[in-house]
């Protein structure tokens, strides 16, 4: 409805009640009220209520009516009649009516008001982060700000910036850089959450230590052959060795657990291959947004497991490149063009839960290479001879594969950003070979072996108690920049490791 007749309705309902004596029954009309206020009102977003349709009813064809409705038609019947037309349960009908009007009409101006609060919240919060005020930041957030991925984007660049600027003045890294990465970091999972997520569970296996010659038999070829890898005898379960995993096993696959911003190899260089061992010449933000991602990966395994996000620990990450035309050196980490089917936590008793994040595009940077889940033929199902979907016919498929895959379900996914799973004999896995360019990824293993307290009493310091505490672990164990002998760095990595839920989760979340 037109604004000026909701407003002129608001003036002359005031009008039309000052023609009627008061009753102690009819509370005062709310002339102080601004009529201005109805000119923003839809009619259509304004219900009737049994208020509003008159206590008693003037007349049953108002049931139902909406407000504005019921002013038109009794104003109307005023207007024509003039002074004393209305009845008094016609008057209160309108009064009622108007002041429903007015109610939704200053909520609204509530709401509205409450929205561009938000928004100058938002703008607050961007410059509490620009100015790396962490308190600032914190009770923004505590009072209902949210940080948008944009928002995370200018406090991380600007955590980069302080780190920059407190090395090149030498200083001491200040309290509100823990802070305002522990924001990013619950930021990013809250975004994550919202995005797509392609989740297959499946039976939690281990091996079976049943007795008996062939069984046997099996497990030493496991241990000599990395072909009979298949053929382990297993039994349902979850073994986690000294852990204290979820009972569930799962494999979860996220297309856009990253943006291409944050895998920008351009943006990153060193990226490509990171390793924890080896920072002194790795740029801030290089180190910042591969601990951003490990964390991302840490906070989202816990999530989905139903684990406490400080019993899951990075146990071995880094960044590796496979190129076509080469020969795998070493384990799963080794540049190669392939990776032979394997279990993770065969690799090491302490992998419960696995995760490959992929810096480069299928299609694009590499062909081939297909991540493949390594699964026995249900039983019953006589499709023994399952193929890889992109040579189904297995018309160039060496005897070799062809007797490896026997009784086998390939389950292969091209990859995207990033699978997460855990790291059981359920969960066998290989890396089909890439035909051509070179695939760039990180995997990374999470343990739920507890840390001793007596591993952080022999550290020079040990748990941190303050937030200036967690700065100076990140400086001194990732952003130091500082030459040091292979001895040195393992003992900073192994201290790192055990000390990531100090540094990457906030005070209140430290037991």
């Amino acid at each position: 409805m037109n604004g000026s007749v909701v407003t002129l309705l608001c003036l002359l309902g005031s009008r039309a009640l000052a023609f009627v004596p008061p009753s102690p029954l009819v509370p005062p009309s709310p002339r102080s009220r601004t009529p201005e206020l109805c000119s923003t009102i839809d009619r259509s977003q304004v219900q009737t209520s049994p208020s509003a349709s008159g206590r008693g009813g003037s007349s049953s064809d108002q049931q139902g009516n909406a407000p504005i409705d019921v002013c038109i038609e009794n104003l109307g019947k005023r207007l024509k009649g003039g002074p004393g037309t209305l009845s008094r349960d016609e008057v209160e009908t309108v009064d009622a009516a108007l002041r429903q009007i007015i109610d939704h009409v200053e909520s609204s101006g509530m709401a509205e008001q409450n929205e561009g609060s938000k928004g100058d919240d938002n703008n607050d919060l961007r410059t509490a982060i620009l100015e790396m005020d962490g308190q600032r930041v914190s009770s923004l957030i505590e009072s209902g700000a949210e940080m948008s991925e944009s928002d995370s984007e200018l406090a991380f660049w600007a955590v980069v910036k302080e780190v920059d600027r407190c090395e090149e003045d030498d200083l001491p890294l200040p309290g509100d850089v823990p802070v305002v990465l522990h924001h990013i970091f619950d930021a990013d999972l809250r975004h994550l959450l919202t995005r797509e997520k392609q989740t297959t569970n499946v039976t939690c296996m281990q091996p079976d230590e049943a007795v008996g010659i062939e069984s046997k038999a099996k497990r030493l070829n496991y241990i000599m052959d990395d072909g009979c890898h298949k053929d382990l005898p297993l039994a349902e379960g979850r073994r986690c060795e000294g852990g204290e995993c979820c009972d569930k096993c799962s494999r979860n696959i996220f297309p856009t657990f990253a943006t291409d911003v944050e895998c920008n190899l351009e943006k990153f260089p060193e990226l490509s291959s990171l390793t924890f061992n080896n920072l002194g010449k790795v740029r801030t933000s290089t180190i910042l947004m591969f601990v951003r991602l490990i964390e991302r990966v840490r906070r989202t395994i816990a999530q989905e497991y139903g684990l406490p996000l400080s019993l899951v620990l990075p146990l071995q990450a880094y960044s590796r490149k496979y190129v076509a035309g080469t020969t795998q050196k070493g384990g799963g980490g080794g540049e190669g063009d392939f990776v032979i089917l394997h279990t993770d936590e065969a690799t090491h008793s302490g992998y419960h839960y696995s995760c490959v994040l992929y810096l480069s595009t299928q299609g694009e940077d590499f062909e081939g290479g297909n991540f493949v889940f390594n699964d026995p033929v249900d039983e019953g199902d006589k499709s023994a001879d399952i193929y890889d979907e992109d040579n189904s016919d297995g018309a160039d498929m060496s005897l070799a594969d062809a007797i490896r895959l026997v009784g086998r379900k390939l389950t292969p996914f091209h990859p995207t950003k990033g699978v997460i799973f855990s790291s059981g004999w359920e969960n066998m896995h290989e890396v089909e070979t890439i035909t051509s360019g070179t695939r760039y990824a990180v995997p990374c293993f999470f343990t739920t072996c507890p840390v001793p307290d007596a591993a952080y009493d022999q550290m020079v310091q040990g748990k941190p108690k303050t937030n200036e505490d967690v700065a100076d672990d990140w400086l001194h164990l990732l952003l130091a920049h500082r030459e040091e002998s292979p001895v040195e760095s393992v003992g900073r990595v192994k201290e790192l490791l055990m000390k990531w839920h100090y540094m990457c989760a906030p005070l209140t979340s430290h037991n």
